[in-house]
């Protein structure tokens, strides 16, 4: 494990480091509410790739990250699920699967304490990709697993998102294809133990998926993906809201032209949503892809972030000024092929600070999360010594950054 210091290009260059880490801000003006201080990063090195897929926040004051890993595990690729503090010490680390495949897409903190972990896998039967649970305990491990029986028929499905249900059971959010039709939504619904209750489907005569799962304040559930079905490009943003037994209440595909796709949302302080993921519909290249919403799912504003090369946003939270902070990647700016990406923006979607983390290599972000009394610490993958590691980045945080009151969410990408 290692920790990092990195500075503002700003300040004088006198900057501690265990890697070449340094924060690139680029040639662009802007006004407005700056990003909060990096206070630290810490890199958690394996032998091989270990990458992060989602950081949460847990009610320990600390935080846990789970992804994939070619370093630890009996598979070829295995689940690896990371406890650390609030300073960013690990507590321990566990890995899941079997000899084959078993990619982790989600976790969260579960009302006994414990984790749930949602994979898909090709280890375990029957045959083929499937969505697999981990429940564990407190120190991770292993309660029980289930396979979601045959994946409710699909000859592959993969796992996108989980959340807690009020009756302490899981809701859980992917894609899967049945002959002879398309990828369809997927929702499984199972007990406290893991056994089945009910499945549903959303989608059209074509493609879609589910990426992102939240609870909503109301009870029910808002999904984050992307779709071929509707909308009126190539490929929209897709929200749909459903209640507790997946009876959809609203469905919008959001987007332009070209490929659009959302990866997380968050339900905010007004009633409506924060969407973020990707578009190829502004520009030549990938941006940072964000769409407000009224509580109906109705635009407010879109907004694309990015230069001439490629972009992708992975998290977003909002402040108690009613901005809002985003994770992601990029290769238009920083000194890597990529390197983790935060960017401020205002309540009308307009930028107000960006900034880039990283070394020479690949470096990634994904989602944000607030620790009380800590800031914002935020989940990525860093290029250590030739492979990937876990990667974690904690942003203080003044009276003007802290996270607005929001109805506590599950949530996962």
């Amino acid at each position: 494990m290692k920790k990092i210091d990195t500075l503002r290009l700003s300040l004088p260059i006198a900057v501690k480091t265990f890697f070449l880490a340094v924060l690139i801000i680029s040639d662009f003006s802007v006004s407005g509410q700056t990003l909060p201080e990096l206070d630290w990063s810490i890199n958690y090195p394996g032998i091989y790739t270990d990458l992060t897929r989602q950081l949460i926040s847990t009610r320990d004051g600390g935080y846990i990250m789970v992804g994939e890993s070619e370093s630890f595990g009996p598979g070829i690729i295995s689940t690896l699920l990371k406890k650390c503090d609030s300073t960013g010490n690990e507590e321990w680390s566990k890995s899941y699967g079997g000899s084959a495949f078993d990619l982790p897409t989600a976790v969260i903190e579960t009302a006994d304490n414990g984790y749930l972990i949602a994979t898909y896998t090709t280890s375990f039967l029957p045959e083929g990709t499937n969505i697999r649970l981990i429940k564990t305990d407190v120190i991770g491990d292993t309660v029980w697993t289930r396979v979601i029986p045959e994946s409710n028929g699909c000859i592959v499905a993969f796992a996108g998102c989980v959340v807690e249900t009020h009756d302490k059971g899981y809701l859980v959010a992917g894609s899967g294809w049945k002959a002879p039709n398309c990828n369809q939504i997927m929702l499984f619904k199972v007990s406290q133990a893991g056994e089945p209750e009910w499945h549903s489907e959303i989608g059209g005569n074509s493609d879609d998926y589910g990426g992102c799962l939240q609870t909503t304040i109301d009870g029910n559930f808002i999904l984050a993906g992307h779709t071929f079905s509707f909308g009126s490009g190539l490929c929209d943003g897709y929200l749909v809201k459903f209640d507790q037994n997946g009876e959809v209440l609203w469905s919008n595909a959001l987007g332009s032209t070209n490929y659009d796709s959302f990866r997380f949302v968050r339900q905010t302080s007004d009633g409506g949503y924060i969407a973020v993921g990707s578009t190829q519909s502004f520009g030549k290249a990938e941006q940072g892809f964000v769409v407000k919403t009224d509580s109906s799912g109705l635009t407010e504003w879109t907004a694309a972030h990015g230069g001439v090369g490629n972009e992708g946003f992975e998290g977003v939270i909002e402040t108690s000024v009613l901005d809002y902070i985003i994770t992601g990647s990029t290769n238009s700016y920083g000194i890597g092929l990529h390197d983790f990406f935060i960017v401020r923006i205002d309540q009308n979607g307009e930028l107000t600070d960006m900034e880039t983390h990283g070394g020479e290599d690949e470096d990634f972000g994904s989602t944000i999360e607030w620790i009380p009394g800590k800031g914002y610490i935020a989940g990525g993958s860093y290029s250590g010594d030739q492979y990937l590691d876990f990667w974690a980045l904690c942003f203080n945080s003044d009276s003007l950054s802290t996270p607005v009151n929001q109805f506590p969410m599950t949530a996962s990408s």
